[in-house]
């Protein structure tokens, strides 16, 4: 349940037992269903999640529309990041879009852990750099690119994506309607 974590982080710092042994007593393996809501909005996020199995959508209610934010997959983190750290309401909800295996940290719990291993604090220092980057791309993409480009985006970079993700989620993480996205996908096959 820890290997693509340790593999991870295995990339990014050399670690040893020391390391392994606190990922396993800090991080909570947990199953979930398809459809189930793992952070709520108006509540504070309680865990930072590492996926190891399936899809997770970030997404915000507006107008009685769901809008969603981001969609993750394996082996990435996600939560309501704000919330989790600041310690304040969340304004978005965690979903599975299918059913996942993850593994689950509370923010006491990451606190310590990166205050013990100077190791994952390096680590958790680099992630958030990295999520950074993603943020700053995404943003530049939907200001700068088509929607059509944005989709063949996500074909091109995570087709998974498209094969478990359920196209109305694709179509509001693109900013469109779901009949465009299937106006652009008929053009694509055309």
């Amino acid at each position: 349940m820890y290997t693509k974590l340790l593999e991870l982080v295995a990339e990014i710092i050399a670690i040893d037992n020391s390391d392994v042994i606190l990922v396993e007593n800090f991080f909570e393996p947990v199953s979930c269903s398809k459809g189930e809501i793992l952070e709520n909005e108006s509540k504070v996020a309680r865990y930072l999640y590492f996926i190891n199995s399936g899809f997770i959508r970030v997404f915000y209610n507006q107008n009685g529309n769901q809008v969603t934010t981001h969609i993750n997959c394996p082996s990435g983190f996600i939560t309501s990041f704000n919330s989790f750290v600041t310690g304040t309401l969340a304004v978005d909800n965690i979903e599975c879009i299918t059913a996942c295996e993850v593994l689950r940290i509370t923010k006491k719990d990451f606190d310590v852990l990166c205050n013990k291993s100077q190791k994952w604090a390096d680590f958790a220092r680099i992630i958030y750099e990295k999520s950074l980057i993603y943020n700053e791309q995404r943003t530049n993409d939907i200001v700068a690119l088509s929607a059509e480009q944005r989709y063949l985006k996500i074909v091109k970079d995570n087709p998974a994506m498209i094969q478990n993700v359920p196209l109305q989620y694709i179509a509001s993480f693109i900013g469109i309607k779901p009949e465009s996205l299937s106006r652009i996908r008929k053009q694509i096959i055309s």
